[in-house]
């Protein structure tokens, strides 16, 4: 027969083990989803990614502590799809080094200097199917996490990481691209990311409120906007809309005019629910959709402080929809000039077994890391 512990010693064991905490970098996306995606580990079967993170991205937290392990998420930029299940087998290794972001080179041999760990594997991993991102998604769903076998405690200098996929021969998929950040060039413009996904529509396409620029929001300068999707304005048909803007949306108390970040408008009209809230209502203004049901338009960012969060959404007058006649777009959350990643961090990819990268390291990126630490 087999004996258990008691729940008094269970208990004592649960007060001395050291507690596990998470930090996410960059800290931004603790909160928000990434501006752009990566192909490893899990899109390519076959490959190498390495990236070097400066101190100055890492939390002050993770200092005196052991990193314990390391987690990745799907992004949900708009019109992401659903991912099928894959499998890979994954070797990760990593360690502090002394040199910068700046340094990392095409040798792969060269980037890893010296003391680098096997953190975790070769091992497979399966991958889970995850769906398409929803109308109320803020950031996309942990696809792996990697318990490290072998722990790195925290040092000075510069994170190394190394995430290796060794099914060979190289096919690269359509889907499961990883969460990730990319100034590039490590030359910071303002971050602008989506939430929701605009599936408040009696249309058939959803809403979408688009960022509408070549560069990201900055104080002083003028933000750009589109929306697709709404009725168009023709003939005896007119596409009104309306688009608003409000400070800090996450953390901004809910009231008369704002349900909170996320909040359903089924809480006031039970014909809209499945319709959500990303924006205080600061700052409304109009305007009618063109002959494609498209609607540009632009704000000037005057008076704003850098470093700001702004959210922005749209509603059009839905004729068709019962109760409250309105169908709502995704948001947009933006950071007004820099969230401090800039050329703290770079990445390098080596495709099937390659020792000498065919492209030059991306400054500026990286994917969206939790870390888990002890």
């Amino acid at each position: 027969m087999a004996r258990f512990p008691s729940l008094s010693f269970v208990a004592t064991l649960a007060a001395i083990a050291p507690a596990q905490s998470t930090a996410t970098v960059p800290a931004v996306c603790a909160t928000l989803p990434g501006n752009a995606a990566l192909s490893l580990p899990f899109r390519w079967s076959h490959g190498l990614l390495q990236m070097r993170i400066a101190q100055t991205l890492l939390p002050a937290a993770l200092q005196g502590h052991t990193i314990t392990g390391v987690r990745l998420r799907r992004p949900t930029m708009l019109t992401e799809p659903a991912y099928p299940a894959v499998q890979r087998t994954v070797t990760v290794r990593g360690s502090f080094q002394g040199d910068s972001p700046g340094q990392m080179t095409v040798d792969a041999a060269q980037n890893r200097l010296t003391g680098v760990q096997t953190l975790f594997g070769p091992a497979v991993v399966n991958v889970q199917a995850t769906p398409l991102p929803g109308p109320q998604s803020v950031f996309g769903q942990e696809v792996a996490h990697f318990v490290f076998s072998q722990p790195l405690p925290v040092q000075p200098g510069t994170l190394f990481l190394e995430f290796e996929t060794n099914d060979p021969p190289l096919q690269v998929a359509s889907t499961n691209w990883v969460d990730a950040v990319w100034f590039p060039g490590g030359v910071e413009t303002g971050y602008v990311v989506s939430v929701g996904d605009g599936s408040c529509t009696t249309r058939p396409d959803p809403t979408v409120l688009r960022w509408n620029d070549s560069v990201g929001p900055q104080a002083g300068a003028t933000a750009k906007f589109e929306v697709l999707g709404a009725p168009p304005t023709s003939g005896s048909t007119t596409g009104l809309l309306m688009l608003w803007m409000g400070i800090d949306p996450q953390g901004q108390v809910p009231g008369p005019a704002y349900l909170g970040f996320g909040g359903s408008f089924g809480l006031v009209d039970a014909g809209l629910t499945g319709c959500f809230h990303w924006a205080p209502l600061d700052v409304p203004w109009t305007g009618l959709t063109d002959a494609a049901g498209k609607f540009t338009t632009t704000f000037p960012l005057n008076n704003v402080p850098a470093g700001i969060r702004i959210g922005v959404q749209a509603l059009w007058l839905d004729s068709n929809r019962p109760g409250l006649p309105f169908s709502f777009s995704n948001g947009l959350v933006m950071v007004l000039n820099s969230v401090a990643v800039g050329g703290n961090c770079a990445t390098s990819f080596f495709p099937a077994g390659a020792t000498v990268s065919p492209w030059q390291p991306f400054l500026g990126q990286m994917p969206v890391l939790t870390l888990d630490y002890q």
